[in-house]
């Protein structure tokens, strides 16, 4: 009975494993994603990079969404989760949404979040070491894909790029 028991451990083990290995064909860069503040206008600007590992689904829409819990909820003018539809990232272009990775380059997206009120940099900077904002990519039909709680924080304006001292 142990033997069968292990057996189907070990069936359930590598069978969980493999899916979900399936699932993250985004794949979430953390070392490129973070939160920029830009306090000359007061703003948060966090900034997700991404790169598809499936190339057979890389026509398949899907969202990205910010999460912000915590303080942070309390002084961000916005609601509390803010979601960008991979339709919309390249919406002008002439390009579309098979036009993005995984032809070896990675690409970056964001949201700006306007503060309700002026708080220390250090504070802010808490507050995000502390999790209060998530990145989550998921299917349409909200299965996740990839999520990462941002944690790194920089100076940088409101279009997310980092401010060199």
């Amino acid at each position: 009975m142990k033997k069968i028991v292990c057996v189907l451990f070990i069936l359930l083990l590598f069978g969980c494993s493999n899916d979900m290995e399936q699932k993250e064909r985004i794949k979430i860069l953390e070392k490129e994603t973070y939160v920029a503040y830009s306090d000359s206008q007061n703003v948060l600007a966090p900034r997700v990079c991404l790169e598809n590992h499936k190339e057979a689904k890389s026509n398949e829409p899907f969202l990205v969404t910010f999460e912000v819990t915590g303080e942070l909820k309390s002084i961000v003018e916005k609601d509390s989760n803010v979601t960008i539809d991979s339709r919309n990232l390249l919406k002008g272009s002439k390009e579309d949404i098979s036009s993005l990775p995984p032809d070896g380059k990675s690409f970056c997206t964001g949201i700006t979040l306007p503060l309700t009120k002026e708080v220390a940099q250090d504070e802010l900077e808490n507050m995000i070491t502390q999790e209060d904002l998530k990145v989550s990519v998921t299917e349409l039909d909200g299965e996740v894909i990839s999520s990462y709680t941002i944690k790194q924080f920089v100076i940088g304006k409101p279009d997310g790029s980092i401010v060199e001292p």
